[in-house]
């Protein structure tokens, strides 16, 4: 494991970084594991070394919303761990992760009073202040097109891969009830646009929950 790969331990001198790899703890978790729930206390630091996890919330009427998805080298908790509140979300794998965790000892040992660090913690804070914003304009979307359709452009932006022949592949392996929980559609409606937009050439369904993007600039509505 190549811990100077995360931005975040890229802070760390060589002795503190040492003194990481002895104390962190390194975790496995298949495609759907939990890995904290809604009012747990936040008593460790997250890093995602490989794989993707989503964060989404419970909604009263039985549905999940979905608020983030993270991927490598990308991590959750450490405000948490900092102020001491309990998790207002729940935390999931979407594919097989490995996690590195930081027991809250340890976080205050080597991060709290590290301004670098601090600041690689502020930049993502930023960056999901940025995609709640987003979130929020497309569930306010009355069009399912444009909300289906900002969603992959969403999805290409932070985790699409470009081929050699200009095609997009979002290797998430998100399925459509997720994509429904992402988007603020029903199941129903989801699998009807994505099927169409199979059917017109725009998308390629893949098995696994992954999804080809053969026309980029087809993703929104022709009046849009």
């Amino acid at each position: 494991m190549d811990y100077k790969k995360v931005p975040l331990l890229q802070t760390l001198n060589d002795e503190e970084l040492e003194y990481f790899k002895k104390e962190a703890s390194i975790r496995k978790f298949k495609k759907g594991d939990i890995i904290f729930k809604t009012g747990d206390h936040p008593q460790k630091m997250y890093i995602l070394y490989s794989g993707f996890i989503k964060i989404y919330l419970d909604l009263s009427d039985g549905r999940e919303q979905i608020l983030y998805i993270y991927k490598k080298y990308e991590f959750v908790g450490g405000l948490n761990v900092i102020h001491q509140e309990d998790y207002l979300y729940n935390s999931q794998a979407l594919k097989d992760s490995t996690i590195i965790e930081i027991d809250r000892p340890i976080f205050n040992i080597l991060f709290l009073n590290n301004k670098e660090a601090l600041k690689v913690m502020l930049n993502q804070s930023y960056k999901r202040i940025r995609k709640s914003e987003e979130l929020v304009y497309r569930l306010n979307e009355i069009n399912a097109d444009l909300k289906i359709g900002k969603l992959l452009i969403s999805l290409i932006k932070d985790y699409g891969k470009v081929n050699d022949d200009k095609t997009i592949l979002l290797n998430l392996s998100i399925n459509r009830q997720e994509l429904a929980a992402f988007s603020g559609l029903s199941r129903e409606t989801i699998s009807r646009k994505l099927n169409y937009m199979e059917d017109e050439g725009v998308i390629k369904l893949l098995p696994r929950g992954n999804i080809l993007i053969k026309k980029p600039g087809k993703l929104l509505p022709d009046d849009h």
